[in-house]
């Protein structure tokens, strides 16, 4: 068994790949699992795939083509590691990213969330896709939130240790959605644990890059997912409604701001949201919101 297994799904991108995979180092306790969601033999040469000649890495080449939850829950299905960490192909880790890691794989915890950079993938030139989640971290250790709601202020698998038998012990899995496949899952994984296995650490674990052309940058461009998005944001807050001190998601700013995208797509978020009654979804958040900025002045 491996202290740590790294899960990586991947499409299309193989040189991103191989610098997220140059980053892991090649050591036995590491297990490397590489999951391509059926790429395009025109953009990948699958006889010089990276990884294949790393140690203690499998190459898993699915032909599904269900997406990068699918791809995440078939790597899980072939990890034997104490920790589960997820990274995405055109991200990487700090240099001492598994220095890190090592000196957390024997706590108590069921989740560990880091603090991340983020950078251009071409040029390198510093982003901001990094901010909320490091301040949601400074903000928990200050006390004003728990650390269950640092972790949720950007439900996404990156900058997080999983254990994996309290994973596989409660049965959760990635959604199989073109986009926002990972939010149930780090929701769930976050309510099912309590405040006291839940840890936040100031140490710099990933970066995370902004690229044209990723699902990340694109998403809301898109009808069909800006409505995927919102049937996985009415579920979001469906499970946080056993949370009250949790934050929900503002659905009606979600209908509004679908206007962007045309008419017809604000009539059917208008339609998903009434038909699973959920139209003031998350209004609380936007009154707790306010109020607070009132107190504060």
């Amino acid at each position: 068994m491996h202290t740590f297994s790294v899960i990586i799904p991947h499409h299309n991108i193989p040189q991103l790949l191989q610098r997220c995979l140059d980053s892991i180092p090649e050591v036995p306790d590491v297990q490397v699992i590489v999951v391509d969601d059926n790429s395009s033999a025109d953009k990948v040469d699958f006889d010089h795939f990276p990884g294949l000649e790393r140690k203690y890495t499998e190459c898993i080449f699915d032909k599904q083509g269900g997406g990068a939850g699918h791809a995440r829950n078939v790597g899980m299905q072939h990890a034997d590691g104490r920790w589960l960490v997820f990274a995405d192909a055109d991200d990487f880790f700090t240099p001492d990213a598994f220095s890190i890691l090592n000196r957390y794989k024997d706590e108590p915890y069921n989740i560990i969330l880091f603090k991340a950079n983020s950078v251009d993938s071409d040029n390198y030139t510093p982003s901001d896709r990094h901010f909320k989640l490091n301040n949601s971290i400074e903000g928990s250790l200050r006390g004003d939130i728990s650390n269950v709601e640092a972790v949720l202020s950007m439900p996404v698998p990156w900058c997080k240790m999983f254990c994996r038998e309290f994973i596989l012990r409660n049965e959760i899995t990635y959604d199989e959605t073109p986009v926002a496949n990972d939010m149930m899952f780090v929701a769930m994984a976050t309510c099912l644990s309590t405040s006291a296995r839940v840890a936040v650490c100031t140490d710099v674990l990933y970066v995370v890059t902004t690229r044209n052309g990723s699902l990340a940058s694109g998403w809301y461009r898109n009808s069909d997912n800006y409505l995927m998005r919102l049937e996985v944001l009415i579920r979001y807050n469906k499970l946080l409604q056993a949370y009250p001190e949790l934050r929900k998601e503002p659905l009606l700013i979600y209908l509004v701001r679908s206007l962007r995208l045309g008419v017809t797509t604000f009539l059917r978020a208008m339609c998903l949201l009434l038909q699973k009654g959920a139209l003031f979804s998350g209004c609380s958040t936007v009154i707790k919101i306010i109020n607070n900025h009132t107190l504060k002045i």
